[in-house]
């Protein structure tokens, strides 16, 4: 009877021991999870440009990756509060355009809220917020992420700095396309169905017409008749080279306008106003840029 108090007293041991190796692994295992950085960006292309600064050196989610969810009226979730509040860094457009990332990230006191419009850019409430449009933009997004996280995780510092740069590189086929197109159309006026594409028709060197009418359209409203007016003479008389049409936002008066466009032979670039979940951002921008190419060739 004593050896068999022997044996199982032994097991025992053996149990517990196993446990607390476990236990131990798994508080280090936690552990080392806490230790890298984690950061929450509100659309995938900011998601996309945080990913490959920050590397293997920290956790990075994009909150919107479906091109049908706007993120102007996105309604966050509670898990979506609780992944932000636990990030090291929320990362967002700014300007109005995802200010409900702001306001969770401004609750918790471990998150630092990085806008791309006001912190990054310089821009003002009230500027135009597609900002992503602007190659210049995504270039100075991975300078400041880079910097931000050097500071944060001074170790792993050079590799930031070189994500940062290989990012950089990696919009070299999107920079050197505008310069190309930019010596080839300056001062050329053209038009918007919404003002979702100005900031890369200004990298090119164009002048923007019928701002009000864009404006209208974003706002919901209906364009006064003699803004409307403008429009179509401007396309009727070809005061404009092409129209740029935000094809992810219809409206009767939209479409009315782009069907005056094709009556009268006015190239139509079609672009979008969110990303393609199955493109980069290099594809994504090029597809838009080649039709801008293909209208300059003829």
């Amino acid at each position: 009877m004593k050896k068999i108090h022997l044996i199982i007293l032994g097991m025992l041991v053996i149990v517990v021991a196993s446990i607390g190796f476990a236990v131990v692994k798994s508080n280090n295992t936690n552990q080392k999870k806490s230790d890298k950085l984690t950061i929450v960006a509100s659309t995938n292309v900011y998601g996309e440009v945080a990913k490959t600064v920050a590397g293997s050196h920290a956790d990075v989610q994009a909150i919107i990756t479906k091109q049908n969810v706007s993120p102007e009226d996105y309604e966050p979730t509670r898990s979506v509060a609780n992944q932000v509040s636990q990030a090291d860094i929320a990362l967002a457009n700014g300007l109005g355009y995802d200010s409900w990332l702001n306001k969770l990230a401004r609750t918790s006191k471990k998150t630092e809220l990085i806008r791309v419009g006001e912190d990054i850019v310089h821009k003002k409430s009230g500027d135009n917020p597609h900002l992503w449009n602007d190659p210049q933009t995504m270039i100075d997004t991975a300078k400041y992420l880079a910097d931000t996280l050097s500071k944060k995780d001074p170790k792993h510092k050079d590799d930031y700095q070189a994500n940062a740069q290989k990012y950089i590189d990696s919009l070299k086929p999107v920079t050197d396309l505008v310069n190309e197109l930019k010596e080839q159309a300056p001062s050329q006026k053209v038009a918007q169905t919404e003002p979702v594409f100005g900031y890369m028709l200004e990298a090119l060197g164009y002048h923007i017409t019928d701002e009000d009418f864009a404006e209208a359209v974003e706002e919901g409203n209906d364009p006064s008749p003699a803004v409307l007016t403008s429009l179509q003479n401007n396309i009727k008389t070809h005061q404009i080279g092409f129209l740029v049409d935000n094809t992810q936002t219809s409206s009767s008066t939209v479409d009315n306008i782009v069907k005056l466009a094709k009556e009268n032979q006015v190239p139509i670039v079609k672009v979008t106003e969110t990303s393609p979940t199955d493109q980069t951002y290099v594809q994504w921008k090029l597809s838009e840029l080649k039709q801008i190419q293909d209208i300059v060739k003829k």
